[in-house]
C-alpha cells in the first residue's frame, strides 16, 4: 500500500475540533455488479469455482477471476477523539475507484482474516456505521467500547519495562490492521526508547 501518513485536519470553522487523516489505496474484495443487475459475493465466485473445475479452465480464465475479486479500494482513515469514551476512535470509509462506497457487508468480507471470527459472532459491537461528527458525512467506525480492555495492558507492560509509549500510535497497531490500515514498524520503535533514570 502506498499512502502518505496522517495529517491534522482541522474542523468546522470556529471550532477546536480535528481529526488525523490518512489516505491508502489498497486491494480488496467488492461485490461486483453482473449483467443482470445483481451482484455476485465470493460465495458465488466459490461456487463458480467448484463448478467449473470439471470444465478444467485455462490459467487466464482463473486470472482474469482473480482479478474480478480482487478490486482496488481507496481506503480514507479519520483519527478522532470520542470525549464519551475518552479514547481515539477510527472513523473509515473505502470506494472502489469509479467511487462507488463500499457496503457494510463489503468492509465486513474485507476485515483481517485475524479478525473475521470475532467479527462473525458480534459485528454491531465492532464495525458500525454512523456520521462523522466533524463532516456529517457516513463513515464506518470501529467502536470504541473495548479500547480500554485491550489498552490497560500494553499501558501496564510499558510502565513496568519503564518505557515510553505513544498512545495513538500503540492503539492504531492494534485496531489498524483489523481494516487494512498499516502501520510502518518505525513508528513503534522510535515510540518506545526505555527512559533513562537519572544517576543518584
Amino acid at each position: 500500500m502506498r499512502c502518505t501518513w496522517m495529517r491534522k485536519v482541522s474542523g468546522s470553522a470556529g471550532s477546536a475540533d480535528g481529526y488525523m487523516k490518512k489516505t491508502v489505496l489498497g486491494r480488496g474484495k467488492i461485490n461486483t455488479p453482473s449483467l443482470d443487475g445483481s451482484c455476485k459475493s465470493e460465495e458465488d465466485v466459490c461456487a463458480l469455482g467448484k463448478e467449473t473445475q470439471e470444465g478444467a479452465p485455462d490459467g487466464s480464465e482463473w486470472e482474469a477471476l482473480d482479478a474480478e475479486w480482487s478490486a482496488a479500494i481507496r481506503y480514507e482513515y479519520h483519527v478522532l477523539y470520542s470525549s464519551s469514551y475518552q479514547t481515539p476512535v477510527l472513523y473509515f470509509r473505502a470506494s472502489a475507484l469509479d467511487g462507488r462506497p463500499l457496503s457494510l457487508e463489503e468492509m465486513w468480507d474485507n476485515v483481517h482474516p485475524s479478525y473475521r471470527r470475532r467479527l462473525l459472532h458480534s459485528p454491531w459491537d465492532t464495525i458500525t456505521q454512523q456520521e462523522h461528527p466533524c463532516l456529517g458525512q457516513p463513515f464506518f467506525v470501529l467502536h470504541p467500547c473495548r479500547t480500554w480492555d485491550f489498552m490497560s495492558p500494553i499501558l501496564e507492560a510499558a510502565q513496568n519495562e519503564c518505557r515510553k509509549l505513544n498512545y495513538i500510535v500503540s492503539w492504531l497497531s492494534v485496531v489498524g490492521p483489523m481494516v487494512g490500515l498499516e502501520i510502518p514498524l518505525s513508528y513503534a520503535t522510535v515510540a518506545s526508547k526505555p527512559e533513562r533514570t537519572a544517576a543518584r
